[in-house]
């Protein structure tokens, strides 16, 4: 019989892990009430909330996802989200039942519905973090979604004595603690990392709508004004539009990437989500034009008006719900900034017809019209927010890199 013992472990510890019960650990499990709400969050003191099935993922406890109780509802809630227990998700669809989330703090103006169960463990023997850690590994969320039931494929439940009667394995309170705080640390960093890059992605939200509403202006570099911005019709800026609509091309499980709506939103084209990819065949007769580093893609059905600026680290085509913007005198950059600021994308927003699909008409976007400096002041100002992407991009790889490293300490430090 194989060793309960972890890979990698702080040195002071020795022996083999226990194998218990969740119901040795865990003394209780309560739900709570289903009452009347409204589909808001809760806004301010003097307001209660019933919990999402949302607000909880990963191991997570998010206490903004909820909807507020109506008035007269109120008084039929009962369990609040208590300090240094776990919240799980009894009844949700195959893929999110056995979700589980740790709370950090009381919230008494928060109630507990009744498709949650809240724990409360043996704090003796157990440490509540360590549990919601093992709670929401791959490996016991295999084991919850095993014995999930139900007949509709959409919804499945856990009973009580079944998920109680879960195995897994745990170390002593001492080296419990000292794990989760080991971890708890971890989690601070990446807390930190992205506190820093959200901040700089308000400060470009902010600093692009100064920049395109002309509050902000740059200066020549002999500090000499730049000359009065000019409206100009998007078709008149394009040396061409890359165009596939009509044309659905073989694909196959690797090859050359077939970028699709989901891949656009960064500026960046999201080569990680490619799941389509077509041979050096299909590429080279199939399409009508291709791609080149500067053009700008635009999502035109679907999630419409998503931008990524493209630059030929891998050669790529496009799928039919997106088009490549080619614009004269090397404007791709600034466009792209331009295109994607908020003001400007709703005004794609305001074109965009509905149906089973949204979609925006090329003929009709190109006759939109937009304010430009001169070439000078567009380059000026492609740099300006190029060097901002510059630093969030390096707080994300920061953020992907400590979550990697994270991801094998898990796998390493539990048995």
């Amino acid at each position: 019989m194989e060793k309960l013992l972890p890979q990698l472990r702080f040195p002071e510890f020795i022996g083999e892990w226990e194998e218990k019960k969740l119901g040795q650990i865990i003394l209780k499990l309560d739900s709570g009430v289903s009452v009347n709400s409204t589909d808001e969050p809760i806004k301010e003191n003097g307001e209660f909330g019933i919990l999402k099935t949302s607000s909880i993922s990963g191991g997570k406890f998010y206490s903004n996802q909820n909807k507020t109780i109506i008035q007269e509802d109120i008084v039929r809630a009962k369990l609040n989200p208590a300090k240094d227990a776990i919240i799980i998700s009894r009844m949700n669809t195959p893929q999110l039942v056995g979700e589980s989330g740790y709370i950090e703090n009381d919230y008494p103006n928060l109630f507990v519905p009744d498709r949650l169960w809240m724990t409360t463990i043996d704090k003796n023997n157990n440490n509540a973090k360590m549990l919601s850690i093992i709670l929401s590994s791959e490996k016991t969320m295999g084991k919850i979604s095993n014995i999930a039931t139900g007949t509709s494929g959409s919804m499945k439940n856990i009973s009580k004595p079944n998920f109680l009667n879960l195995v897994i394995a745990m170390p002593k309170l001492p080296e419990q603690t000292k794990i989760t705080t080991f971890l708890t640390a971890v989690d601070e960093k990446l807390t930190s990392l992205n506190q820093k890059k959200t901040l700089l992605e308000q400060y470009k939200k902010g600093v692009m709508q100064q920049i395109f509403s002309q509050e902000l202006r740059f200066k020549d570099d002999n500090g000499n004004d730049f000359a009065d911005w000019e409206e100009k019709k998007l078709g008149d800026l394009l040396s061409l539009v890359i165009d596939n609509r009509g044309k659905t091309p073989p694909v196959q499980s690797e090859g050359i990437p077939l970028l699709e709506v989901n891949s656009l939103g960064s500026k960046e084209v999201k080569y990680n989500v490619v799941s389509k990819y077509v041979n050096e065949s299909t590429f080279k007769n199939w399409f009508r034009k291709y791609l080149e580093t500067g053009d700008v893609l635009f999502s035109t059905v679907g999630n419409t008006a998503l931008c990524s600026y493209y630059s030929a680290k891998y050669e790529s085509v496009i799928a039919q719900n997106i088009i490549g913007l080619r614009f004269s005198n090397d404007l791709g950059l600034f466009m792209y900034y331009l295109l994607t600021e908020q003001n400007n994308y709703f005004k794609f927003k305001q074109i965009e017809m509905g149906a089973v699909q949204p979609s925006i008409k090329v003929s009709q976007m190109t006759e939109l019209y937009f304010s430009l400096p001169c070439l000078p002041e567009q380059t000026k100002i492609a740099n300006f927010l190029s060097a901002i992407d510059v630093k969030i991009n390096h707080w994300q790889e920061q953020i992907d890199q400590t979550t990697i490293w994270k991801k094998g300490l898990l796998q390493q430090m539990f048995v």
